[in-house]
């Protein structure tokens, strides 16, 4: 599938913080997909686009974040992410990958966004990242609101959030 300028792309989490279920979602006027991520993929993406618009000229006016709306039923499950940004189009497309084990067979979605909307996409991501519960600052896992038994520590002297 091919999504070329599309009137939303939208990161969105359903659930509470360390139960949460992460997608992307592309919407156009005849059509909407919603694919589910890991949190770590949106932080590695958001990253990424990051690390391209930082080596852009200066970007204009960047859009309003848009919601996930249902329906949210995950077309697939998001194995590989491929970033890529055209000069000759002034545009960044994002090609999602289905997880599947024969790579031949798995489905794709490329997007065609906007570099503006890519900024857009970028911080809204890491808003939803950083919504999530604090990492240890020692070992990197999760914080439960009552600590937790860092490995970097035996389990001992967990640090609370």
């Amino acid at each position: 599938m091919n999504f070329e300028l599309p009137e939303a792309v939208a990161l969105g989490a359903i659930g509470e913080p360390g139960n949460r279920v992460f997608v992307i979602q592309i919407r156009t006027a005849l059509d909407a997909i919603t694919l589910k991520l890991e949190k770590t993929q949106v932080a590695g993406l958001v990253r990424y686009i990051a690390l391209i618009l930082g080596d852009l000229d200066k970007l204009g006016h960047l859009p309003k974040a848009a919601a996930v709306v249902p329906p949210l039923e995950p077309l697939f499950v998001v194995g590989e992410i491929a970033v890529a940004y055209s000069e000759d189009e002034d545009s960044v497309t994002l090609t999602l990958t289905e997880l599947a084990e024969d790579e031949e067979a798995a489905s794709k979605v490329t997007v065609e966004i906007t570099k503006e909307l890519a900024g857009t996409l970028a911080i809204q991501g890491t808003e939803l990242v950083e919504a999530g519960r604090p990492t240890c600052p020692l070992c990197g896992f999760p914080i439960e609101p009552e600590g937790h038994p860092c490995p970097r520590t035996n389990g001992y002297r967990a640090p609370k959030p």
